[in-house]
């Protein structure tokens, strides 16, 4: 069972259910379509997390949305 995971920062409000379906369909098509199988078993995992808790070079994304 292949499992893509992204993580990604939670920003005005973070994405809209259209949003999150929009992405697990588009990154399990382009699975299926490189790899060649996974149409039926292929996870998805979306972690949105808060700006606080991400940093990039020892700063916090909220930090650095401050600049």
């Amino acid at each position: 069972m292949p499992v893509i995971s992204v993580s990604m920062t939670k920003e005005n409000g973070g994405l809209s259910k259209a949003q999150k379906q929009k992405l697990i369909s588009g990154l399990t098509s382009a699975f299926v379509d490189v790899v060649g199988r996974g149409d039926k078993t292929c996870v998805v995992v979306i972690n949105e997390v808060e700006c606080q808790n991400y940093g990039i070079g020892g700063v916090s994304i909220e930090e650095l949305r401050k600049s």
